[in-house]
């Protein structure tokens, strides 16, 4: 594996992905941070919260929020709940959601759930996927109520 440290200013920046400690940095002080970096390392223990304008860490919270567990008006990471944006494995937002599950006003990802839906999985107003489900869009299986309304023409 590669030895961060023998790069220098970087190793006291990555000493926690190389089994040291974790990282907690917050600037301009700790009271009230503008950039929180909060790490619990690779020990044992409990996650640590990044509170901040930016916020980086296990979990964090602020306007731009980036970890394990996010949440922020933009924030990305494994679980993210954005208020305009959020990117991550399970996305959820009022905006935009993009990742394997996003569930949003504008969903993007493969179970995608919104306003307007595109992925493999889509469930929405309008859907766009290989499964649509909702009331106007365009899928292999389109299970839309447009279709439904076109049979009933047919029909009548």
């Amino acid at each position: 594996m590669f030895d961060w440290s023998r790069l220098g200013r970087i190793g006291r920046y990555t000493d926690g992905i190389s089994g040291g400690a974790g990282i907690d940095y917050q600037w301009p002080s700790a009271g009230f941070p503008v950039i929180s970096i909060r790490t619990k390392g690779s020990g044992a223990g409990k996650p640590k919260v990044a509170l901040g304008l930016i916020a980086l860490g296990d979990i964090a919270i602020g306007v731009v929020a980036g970890g394990a567990v996010s949440v922020g008006l933009f924030s990305f990471g494994a679980v993210a709940l954005g208020g305009l944006l959020g990117l991550g494995a399970v996305a959820i937002s009022n905006g935009l959601a993009c990742g394997a599950v996003a569930i949003g006003d504008l969903a993007l990802g493969a179970v995608s759930i919104g306003e307007l839906a595109l992925g493999a999985v889509a469930i929405g107003d309008t859907a766009f996927g290989a499964v649509a489900v909702g009331n106007h869009g365009f899928g292999i299986v389109p299970i839309i109520g447009d279709i439904f309304r076109w049979f009933e023409r047919l029909i009548t």
